[in-house]
C-alpha cells in the first residue's frame, strides 16, 4: 500500500494564556492559549511521543527508515534521528536520518517518503520561540507530528 497509513501527534500539556503576554509586555491582548514545551521537552522527545502514536495506529508496519525533520534540533553535534530510532525500538537495520535546519524540511521529507517503496516513518517536530513582545512569542507554539507511510 502506498500513502499515509498512520498519523500521530503530540502537543505539550502546558499552556500560556496569550492575554498574560500582553499584561506583562503590553500590546493587544491575544485570545486563548498557546502550547508551551516543558523544561525537559524538546523537538526530539516530542517527536518520540508522536512516533509512538503513529506506530500504534499501524501495528502491522515496521518502518525501514525514520526521517526526522525540524528547524530546531535538540542536538547540533549528533543525530537526533538515532535517538528517536532507539526510543521507538525500531529494527537495527532501519535507517535514521536527520533533515534539519529549515521550516520546510518536514514537507520535503514527507514528499520523498511518499515516493519511496519502503515503509518510512517521517517525524516533523518544532518548538516556536520568539523574542519578548514579538508575534512569535504570543502566537507560536510547540508540536510534533508523524505520518507513517507504507508500501
Amino acid at each position: 500500500m502506498r500513502g499515509i497509513i498512520g498519523y500521530g501527534t503530540h502537543v505539550p500539556y502546558h499552556r500560556l494564556q496569550r492575554s498574560a503576554v500582553s499584561e506583562v509586555f503590553g500590546g493587544a491582548p491575544g485570545k486563548g492559549t498557546r502550547a508551551v514545551a516543558s523544561y525537559d521537552e524538546d523537538t526530539t522527545s516530542m517527536g518520540v511521543e508522536a512516533g509512538r502514536r503513529a506506530l500504534r495506529d499501524a501495528p502491522d508496519v515496521r518502518p525501514d527508515a525514520v526521517w526526522f525533520a525540524t528547524s530546531a534540533p535538540a542536538y547540533l553535534d549528533k543525530t537526533n534521528a538515532t535517538a528517536i530510532h532507539a526510543a521507538l525500538r525500531l529494527d537495527t537495520d532501519a535507517d535514521a536520518l536527520d533533515m534539519a535546519g529549515a521550516v520546510r524540511s518536514g514537507v520535503g521529507a514527507l514528499r520523498v517518503a511518499l515516493r519511496s517503496d519502503e515503509p518510512t516513518l517521517v517525524v516533523s517536530s518544532d518548538i516556536r520561540t520568539g523574542l519578548p513582545t514579538s508575534a512569535d512569542e504570543a502566537g507560536g507554539g510547540a508540536t510534533a507530528r508523524r505520518p507513517a507511510r507504507g508500501r
